[in-house]
């Protein structure tokens, strides 16, 4: 009789580890998702920023100045 009380407080503590674990994983998923999205996001900013960038960097049509009227025109 001793060895089936021993084996449920066994089964007690494994049946709890179990639980904690569930628990501990359930909160890190939500972290790693939580990361996931946030990399997303700064990835289409990063992507933004590297497109005006780019186009700040092409050069602009060349003027005429003949064409252009002064300002106090």
């Amino acid at each position: 009789m001793g060895s089936s009380s021993n084996n449920e407080d066994r089964l007690q503590k494994l049946e709890l580890s179990l639980m904690h674990l569930q628990n501990d994983y359930d909160q890190l998923n939500e972290v790693v998702i939580e990361l996931a999205n946030k990399n997303e996001r700064l990835q289409q900013a990063f992507a933004k920023l590297t497109d005006q960038f780019k186009e700040s960097q092409r050069p602009e049509s060349p003027r005429d100045p003949e064409s252009e009227k002064p300002p106090h025109y």
